[in-house]
């Protein structure tokens, strides 16, 4: 068996259970990773044009349909990790 269908092989094969605390765990630093160059994405957007978009964005997200627009938001993004993991999966013989 040459070395191409050996990788073949083991990248076809479902992931370990380890590996999915560790796929959650990417998926939680690149979400604060987001969030924080949002943040940073605003804040100099916001001094560059002397307008204040960050004490906005906290304004909204301080109403009542701010924040189930954040829930929604996260929902999306678990949502997103569940679907992202079946594709790693291999179809039945």
């Amino acid at each position: 068996m040459s070395e191409q269908e050996s990788a073949g092989d083991a990248r076809d094969e479902p992931r370990a259970e380890g590996s999915t605390t560790a796929f959650f765990a990417r998926v939680i630093v690149r979400l604060g990773l987001v969030v924080l160059g949002t943040v940073l994405l605003l804040f100099a957007l916001g001094r560059a044009f002397g307008l204040d978009l960050l004490g906005a964005v906290a304004d909204f997200l301080a109403t009542e349909t701010g924040r189930w627009l954040a829930v929604a938001f996260l929902a999306l993004v678990l949502i997103s990790v569940a679907a992202s993991g079946w594709r790693y999966r291999r179809p039945p013989a």
